[in-house]
């Protein structure tokens, strides 16, 4: 049994079930579907997150017993077309398309592969967030598809925090609440109704990233942050807009997932204010801006503290209304989250050569625009989801791997 947070009642209560997952890049021979089900038949049952079915109604506690997974319906094939635009199409349909149903646990795994590519696959790991984070996902996957056990993104010791610095990180958070703005200036464009998901990403080498992280002194994250203030002024520029780029206020998700959880069920998540520099000229300034933000983070012990805060008990209703207020594209017009594979794995002998988090919440302008960066041991894969109203944001990762040069 464990207890149903905030965030996960936030994930319960959306019109549409926002989906997470990974995009997962092999290079080697693809299994077969059938060798990929017994896989999945023989492992899924010892993975709790992968186990449970969503709670009924007003529930506190999800169910301890665990449900019977079904390869027939947690495990399909797809033979995508040739050409990088059809997988790509493809991919952006897993993201709205539905999870297994009710009598299931929401969650499935699509290999695909194309008939002019042999050496290469990919495979798509979708789950409904109400069930767990981007951090556990990812813990998950491995579990559930890597050849022999690998590690997987960091997680985190509690070494306790206070409550009152929790409360304090929250006020900070939610501060922009009180005087929210107006939109932020590109997302005001649109390029037409209509639904669905709209998907991209670019990757640049680690090793580049690694290198301006030395020069400048500072983390791989930080540069990746950095380097996504100067895509959004040349964005900016790109769209021909009259008035300078305003600072961009970000969300930056921040995992609290303790080794003790790296499987649990629910989302062990938190997240912190970092105003994007936009107006930097270079990328040595932004990045030095962006670590003054992220070193008073880790200062503050930002991450403990916001645990001790999730740990308490808190009115289902009033927690996912909080959460919902500041996820909002008034305050903040972007998310981001950072996750890490830092060792390389094989799945059927077939080598990870870069992955992608995705998060797709549904047709809710009100959200904010989501990015991720996933690295693994040889690239960092900068990728977004939105929606179509706001698709002109897929050209983001064109320009931060431009400003990485």
């Amino acid at each position: 049994m464990y207890s149903i947070s905030a965030t996960d009642r936030t994930f319960l209560t959306m019109r549409r079930p926002p989906v997470a997952g990974f995009f997962l890049d092999f290079d080697g021979r693809a299994p077969s579907v059938d060798e990929l089900a017994r896989r999945v038949a023989a492992r899924s049952g010892s993975l709790p997150a992968l186990t449970r079915l969503l709670p009924a109604g007003r529930a506190r506690y999800g169910s301890p017993h665990a449900a019977a997974v079904d390869p027939n319906a947690h495990v399909r094939h797809w033979r995508v077309p040739d050409g990088e635009r059809a997988l790509h199409d493809a991919c952006e349909a897993l993201l709205t398309r539905e999870l297994p149903g009710r009598a299931r646990p929401p969650w499935d795994c699509r290999l695909l592969t194309q008939s002019s590519v042999a050496g290469r696959f990919r495979v798509c790991f979708r789950v409904h967030h109400a069930l767990t984070d981007g951090v556990g996902a990812a813990h998950s996957a491995l579990a559930l598809l890597a050849d022999t056990p690998v590690a997987g993104p960091p997680l985190y010791p509690d070494a306790g925090g206070g409550i009152r610095a929790g409360l304090c990180a929250v006020r900070e958070t939610a501060a922009p609440a009180l005087r929210p703005g107006p939109p932020w200036h590109a997302l005001r464009r649109v390029t037409g109704p209509g639904g669905g998901a709209r998907w991209t990403y670019g990757d640049v080498p680690l090793a580049r990233l690694r290198a301006l992280a030395d020069t400048h002194r500072t983390s791989v994250n930080d540069i990746a942050l950095a380097a996504l203030a100067l895509a959004l002024r040349s964005w900016s520029t790109e769209l021909a807009l009259p008035d300078p780029p305003s600072p961009a206020r970000t969300l930056v998700a921040m995992s609290t997932r303790t080794p003790r959880q790296r499987l649990a069920p629910g989302n062990h998540i938190a997240f912190h204010r970092l105003h994007l520099p936009v107006t930097a000229a270079t990328l040595g300034t932004s990045a030095a801006e962006v670590r003054r933000q992220t070193d008073a983070v880790r200062r503050s012990h930002r991450r403990d503290a916001l645990r001790a805060l999730l740990d308490l008990p808190c009115p289902p209703a009033s927690g996912s209304r909080a959460l919902r207020a500041v996820v909002n594209t008034r305050l903040y017009p972007f998310a981001v989250s950072s996750v890490s594979f830092p060792q390389s794995f094989t799945c059927f002998g077939a080598r990870l050569s870069a992955a992608s988090l995705f998060l797709h919440i549904g047709d809710d302008e009100q959200r904010p625009v989501y990015l991720s960066f996933t690295r693994t041991p040889d690239t960092v894969r900068c990728a977004v989801v939105t929606d179509v109203p706001r698709a002109h944001a897929t050209a983001l990762p064109r320009h931060w791997v431009r400003a990485l040069g």
